[in-house]
């Protein structure tokens, strides 16, 4: 483009400043606004260099052109120094005031610079500085133009700012929506967390992010889910909570901006020195449940180099309320899982010890009265007289086995806990054992008499029933004790016996065999009830189990 006359210019200028906003009104972000309108203004007046300053929150500045050190030391003196009086107090020209330009000649060069404010409405917003060659001096129409770029990018610029507002605003509800349903859609902890950094690192335009939860026994931060450059190089990384700025804000459970990694005390270079990435910038907040501390998600090195803000702070603190939930969502659907895989072993266990004991006990008791009628049968042709002993052999038989019967139903079904108490109900089970022979069966129910909720009762039952069961088939016991006993506010139920013991830290080590289930169905139905469960035992001093039962508030049964 050729470079008209002064007098050429300012003729342009009407039509050439209607072109310059309807090309400036395309723009959607904020500093490209600013920097095509530099560039317009500079045109307009046909000038060497300029300056735009808007102040708001976050003040945004824009050079253009070639300028000496000089110069650019005065237009930061006006600038500051516009800066201090807008954050002390307003400042406003009306609309019959003249809008004030000022100027300055360099000593040196006699370069002309020219400073007026930008205005929205009647409000100062900033101010335009620019730079004309050597000598020259500025026109009346020259300062009407300078006034009238200076007043159109002030009211077009605040316009920009509040749509930029309003565009960050949208993102932001966009990614809360997006990071919501990225909650919802699904219970895998590490799909919603990864999808929940990535979408972090973009809203707050930063190069890196990751997520770290607290492991309360070593206490110590775990690099669960980075995302951005080093990741692989940070995964399950570990560091004291105390260290570095998402130690601090773990400990202290409140969120941090540093903008200048090197200027905090709080920084370790640790993590830096492992990966080989620079860290300048850090924003943490911390991951809470229940008022408590679980963990810290923390996002590095914000891309445009202007340092997070506080805006960016709030949004990732809610971020990080909505990782918490889903941490804590997806720990309870884990151990909602876990409980149905041991519910579901539990029950497979008990439906093969039914068809153990069925077919150890009862089948076979059947099986010998078949073959029993058979030979009576044959004895009433042959040995006549030798009949009624066969039948009466045969009656204890049918007793023995009915006898049995009965009690796998009661192990099955205690149908004495619909009808009486838990003391009642073990009273009940002890007699019926009493019949089967050895080992002899000692109840004492230390006086307790209160009732407690029917899934405590039953549980509880449920336990003593498998403690008792080991004594009688694996123990080779003579005598096996149950006692009651209130102790404060507990309920304590042991079952001990004389028998041969084992070794319980050889049984830990192989809880996973069969034989072997059925004490790790006890200490997990314990759990279930909120119960303490202990297991005695030494080879050849016989075993005892004792389940410390809280007594809480009785329900009513229905």
């Amino acid at each position: 483009m050729g470079t008209p006359t002064t007098s050429n210019a300012i003729e342009q200028s009407p039509s050439f400043l209607v072109d310059s906003l309807g090309r400036l009104t395309r723009h959607r972000d904020i500093r490209q606004f600013l920097t095509s309108a530099l560039h317009e203004a500079i045109q307009a007046v046909h000038c060497q260099a300029g300056s735009l300053l808007l102040v708001g929150d976050r003040p945004l500045r824009v050079r253009q052109g070639d300028s000496s050190p000089e110069i650019e030391r005065q237009i930061s003196l006006w600038e500051d120094s516009l800066q201090q009086r807008l954050g002390t107090a307003s400042w406003q020209i009306k609309g019959r005031e003249p809008v004030p330009v000022t100027t300055h000649t360099m000593e040196d060069t006699w370069h002309l610079l020219v400073n007026t404010p930008l205005l929205h409405d009647d409000k100062v917003t900033g101010c335009l500085t620019l730079v004309f060659a050597s000598g020259h001096t500025l026109s009346l129409p020259q300062r009407q133009v300078l006034t009238s770029c200076a007043r159109n990018i002030g009211n077009l610029a605040k316009l920009m700012e509040q749509l930029s507002v309003a565009q960050n605003s949208w993102k932001q509800l966009s990614f809360l929506y997006e990071t919501s349903q990225a909650l919802i859609s699904t219970l895998d902890l590490r799909e919603v967390l990864a999808n929940t950094m990535e979408l972090a690192t973009s809203i707050l335009n930063a190069s890196a992010s990751t997520l770290m939860l607290l492991d309360e026994d070593t206490q110590e931060l775990v690099f669960e889910i980075p995302h951005g450059e080093k990741k692989e190089l940070l995964r399950s990384y570990r560091m004291a909570m105390d260290e570095g700025i998402a130690g601090w804000v773990a400990t202290h459970g409140k969120p941090a901006i540093v903008n200048d990694v090197s200027q905090d005390e709080r920084f370790s270079r640790d993590v830096d020195a492992r990966t080989g990435f620079l860290t300048k910038s850090v924003i943490c907040a911390p991951l809470q449940m229940k008022g408590r501390t679980t963990g810290v998600l923390e996002v590095l090195n914000k891309v445009s180099g202007e340092g997070f803000t506080e805006d960016d702070l709030r949004l990732l603190s809610i971020l990080a309320a909505q990782a918490a939930i889903a941490i804590e969502n997806a720990h309870l659907y884990r151990d909602l899982r876990e409980e149905g895989d041991k519910i579901i072993q539990v029950q497979e266990e008990a439906r093969r010890k039914l068809a153990r004991d069925l077919h150890d006990g009862t089948v076979q008791s059947l099986a010998s009265i078949t073959m029993r009628i058979d030979h009576i049968k044959r004895l009433l042709e042959n040995e006549p007289e030798t009949v009624v002993e066969e039948l009466d052999q045969l009656q204890e038989m049918a007793i023995r086995a009915s006898r049995e019967t009965r009690t796998l139903l009661f192990e099955l079904r205690p149908i004495a806990l619909e009808t009486q108490p838990l003391v009642g109900a073990l009273g009940t089970y002890v007699e019926q054992l009493k019949g089967e022979g050895p080992p002899s069966f000692h109840f004492n129910d230390g006086g307790f008499d209160e009732q407690l909720s029917s899934e405590v009762e039953t549980t509880a039952f449920i336990i003593v029933q498998e403690a008792i069961n080991n004594a009688r088939k694996h123990a080779d016991a003579r005598n096996v004790w149950l006692t009651l006993a209130k102790e404060e506010e507990h309920l304590l139920i042991a079952v001990e016996d004389d028998g041969q013991g084992f070794d319980r830290e050889a049984v830990r080590k192989t809880y996973d065999e069969r034989s072997h289930l059925g004490l790790l169905s006890m200490q997990e139905r314990a759990d279930l009830i909120e119960a303490q469960l202990s297991i005695q035992s030494k080879a050849d001093k016989g075993t005892k189990v004792v389940l410390k039962v809280p007594l809480k508030t009785s329900t009513d049964r229905s």
